[in-house]
């Protein structure tokens, strides 16, 4: 074997390498770049649940879960099982305050349609304040993890004040 051939060998195979590497740095960010715009579409669906969230205080009726809270709530499990697993804790978590408080508004609705005296006397206010507050921390959390895991470097959106006539 010659010294052309040898070298020439010895280009291919630099340039199979460097070609090689690039394909997969190029892959690598792609990955990263749709795991960023998903975080970002998550964060939308979680911002859209906590405005329902938020409403519920001042429905005057609570007609359970409606279908923007449901939607919501399915975009957010949809893009957190597909793309962040890592989230599957903090999310769980976020799932049990909204349970708490889909279970907390039926018995406030019940109440009230039952015993509006009773209702008046219950706290509805200061309770459903309490569990505002678990959904508030569980979603700090939930945005703090997916700051950790994604390029979104967003902050998350400031709670809303307590005043009833917010």
């Amino acid at each position: 074997m010659d010294a052309t051939t040898y070298l020439a060998a010895w280009l291919l195979a630099a340039l199979f390498l460097v070609g090689l590497i690039t394909l997969v740095l190029m892959r690598y960010r792609r990955q990263y770049e749709l795991r960023g715009a998903q975080a970002r579409l998550l964060l939308l669906a979680l911002q859209r649940y906590s405005n329902w969230v938020g409403a519920q205080r001042l429905a005057a009726v609570f007609q359970g879960e409606g279908p923007e809270a449901e939607a919501a709530l399915d975009d957010a499990c949809t893009i957190r099982m597909k793309f962040f697993p890592e989230l599957a804790g903090d999310m769980a978590e976020l799932m049990a305050v909204h349970n708490r408080l889909i279970l907390f508004l039926s018995t406030q609705q019940a109440l009230w349609l039952r015993d509006p005296e009773n209702w008046l006397d219950s706290g509805h206010d200061k309770r459903f304040m309490a569990l505002w507050r678990q959904h508030q921390y569980a979603l700090q959390a939930l945005h703090a993890k997916l700051q950790q895991v994604t390029i979104v470097r967003d902050e998350p959106p400031p709670p809303r004040r307590q005043s009833t006539y917010a």
